[in-house]
């Protein structure tokens, strides 16, 4: 774990694996396990705890999803 010149977190992958307590403004996370995940789309990775991991799966999910409709409306248009 780095802590950055801006007093938050950077997790590497030596830290998978452990747990930490982190305060945050919407509260205490106790023993929060830190993970690495990635999208099987376009193999963008992430590492940090499991509620942050869950932003970036959903967050990725929504941007594959909005991108695959844009793709399929431009085609019903006759476009690319």
């Amino acid at each position: 774990m780095v802590d950055g010149s801006d007093g938050k977190r950077r997790y590497t992958e030596d830290d998978i694996g452990i747990f930490v307590t982190m305060v945050r403004d919407d509260g205490t996370y106790v023993e929060a396990e830190i993970v690495r995940v990635f999208c099987p789309v376009c193999g963008e990775e992430f590492i940090g705890t499991k509620r942050d991991a869950g932003g970036f799966i959903a967050g990725h999910r929504a941007y594959h999803e909005h991108e695959n409709m844009s793709d399929l409306i431009a085609e019903s248009m006759g476009g690319v």
